[in-house]
This record gives structure tokens, C-alpha cells and sequence, in this order.
């Protein structure tokens, strides 16, 4: 994608934001997932403040990785995309 512009990147990265947004407040965690935050939030209040501290800002970098790979994906279904509807609407060359 480095050759497309940079406001054609940034249109796509911010539609990404405000799908993965969306997707957020939509999608209600499983009681699984409920039970692992409980469980995770326990483990952080049980520790001193330098290990709450780590941990929030494993938390963080993991979060970080999540969304940068989700992004990832979605910038690869856009240039998929794009390959798919280029030859449909670009003109045939006749030999």
C-alpha cells in the first residue's frame, strides 16, 4: 500500500477505526470471556502496585498488537477488493 496515497491510507485506516468501534459495542462477550475478565481484574487487584502496573501495560501493548493485526487484515480485504473490481471497471484492451 506504501504507492497509494496518504490521504487514501488514512480514509482506510479511520474506516477501520469506526468498524472495529462499532464491532466493540455490538458484540457481547461470551460469559467465558466475562468469567476471564473477572478472573484477570481479581489477579490485578490481589498484586502490589509495580505488578498492577506491568500488567496494565501488558494489557495495553496486547490490546495495541490486537488492533494493528486487525488492521492488517482489513487493509488486505480492501486490497483484495480492489483487485476484484479494477478489471470490471477499468476498460478492455482489444487486440
Amino acid at each position: 500500500m506504501s504507492n497509494w496515497p496518504d490521504w487514501f491510507q488514512e480514509a482506510l485506516r479511520q474506516r477501520f477505526y469506526q468498524l472495529e468501534l462499532a464491532s466493540e459495542q455490538q458484540v457481547s462477550c461470551p460469559p467465558e470471556d466475562n468469567n476471564l475478565f473477572t478472573q484477570m481484574d481479581q489477579f490485578k487487584t490481589n498484586q502490589n502496585e509495580d505488578i498492577q502496573h506491568l500488567l496494565s501495560e501488558w494489557e495495553e501493548a496486547i490490546g495495541y498488537q490486537l488492533s494493528q493485526d486487525k488492521q492488517s487484515i482489513y487493509m488486505e480485504g480492501v486490497k483484495d477488493g480492489i483487485r476484484l473490481i479494477l478489471p470490471v471497471i477499468q476498460p478492455t484492451n482489444i487486440r
